[in-house]
């Protein structure tokens, strides 16, 4: 077991001084992908502008509501969301608003919420446009009063805050996306570099062969000639060996 962990641990060191070695190559890749990602976020996707309306849905018109009224409202909550979604509601917010898309496409803009415990209705709306984004979530709310009163046979629900326009784009957030972005750069560069060093099965050293081969070093042969020294740090070696019993190989 300690041998097994010893040799785990030289080859995290190894992989460790193998990125050491190129850190150069990994920092380039986390920078370039990184500023790639914040190009693509910032020129390539469009922003969206978000709004937000709320209504507030009552079950029946007493002035006082009791316990099991609000709980009931709250449990009725998926059946509200799934109205507001429907065809009707979606065909007729974008015949009124004059916009040319079709059911799915709008569809794709706006998301429903129900806060826990509440009888609270959030129709949400993100749009490239925040002017359009504010007018179709209000219209959200008119169009959806009207069929959830027809369908659920309750009173009108009431608008409890109106959407208004947003002042900046809810996303893209390019920040975000550039940190995304140079992780990936740099767990690319590290998994390449780890990729090559698994699969190379080549001898280096001396100490490669009594580590794999379990072979002791006779000698250490050049390749090529030569007697520069930047070409003798690059240079190859061959790796002659001997058994421990005394036969070479």
């Amino acid at each position: 077991m300690n041998s097994q962990n010893d040799e785990i641990e030289i080859d995290l060191r190894e992989i460790f001084l193998l990125i050491m070695n190129h850190l150069m190559v990994v920092i380039a890749s986390t920078v370039a992908v990184g500023l790639l990602a914040g190009l693509i976020s910032v020129y390539a996707l469009t922003p969206m502008y978000t709004s937000t309306a709320k209504m507030y849905i009552l079950t029946n018109s007493d002035t006082i509501v009791s316990l099991s009224d609000l709980q009931a409202g709250s449990s009725l909550a998926n059946d509200y969301e799934e109205l507001i979604l429907s065809r009707p509601v979606v065909e007729q917010v974008a015949k009124n608003l004059k916009l040319d898309v079709s059911y799915e496409e709008l569809l794709g803009h706006v998301s429903i919420a129900n806060p826990d415990n509440t009888r609270i209705i959030r129709i949400q709306i993100s749009y490239p446009d925040p002017v359009a984004a504010k007018e179709i979530a209000n219209e959200f709310v008119k169009v959806s009063q009207k069929q959830l009163t027809q369908i659920m046979k309750i009173d009108e629900p009431t608008v409890s805050e109106e959407a208004v326009e947003a002042k900046s784009p809810s996303s893209p957030n390019n920040v975000r996306n550039v940190i995304i972005g140079a992780a990936v750069g740099f767990l690319l560069a590290v998994g390449i570099l780890v990729i090559r060093y698994v699969i190379d099965d080549t001898l280096k050293t001396a100490d490669d062969v009594e580590r794999f081969l379990r072979l002791n070093t006779l000698a250490a042969v050049p390749e090529e000639g030569g007697t520069d020294n930047s070409e003798k740090k690059r240079r190859k070696r061959k790796v002659l060996g001997v058994r421990k019993g005394g036969h070479s190989k």
